[in-house]
């Protein structure tokens, strides 16, 4: 009576334990398929981040500001003094 005991323990418990490996398998299978058809989902371009995209287009922003700026006093020739100036200049 011991052993018939002992042998149905032994295989209602390989019948639960093929149960829990068998629905795991089945759930990493959907892990891993989801994770093939995008393995990289944070990232926008081949190597950046929606962090690293706007960071570099604010860069982008400042330094085109900056420029504009520059350009504009360029434009009026406010980078040097006039030389409509009866006293001599050192330009």
């Amino acid at each position: 009576m011991f052993i018939r005991t002992k042998r149905s323990r032994s295989i209602a418990l390989a019948a639960v334990a093929g149960a829990v490996i068998a629905t795991g398998c089945s759930s990493e299978r959907n892990r891993l398929s989801e994770f093939r058809s995008n393995p990289t989902p944070e990232l926008i371009t081949m190597s950046q981040r929606p962090d690293d995209v706007r960071n570099v287009n604010a860069l982008i922003r400042n330094e085109s500001r900056r420029m504009l700026q520059r350009d504009w006093i360029y434009l009026w020739h406010m980078n040097r003094p006039t030389r409509l100036t009866p006293d001599p200049s050192a330009w």
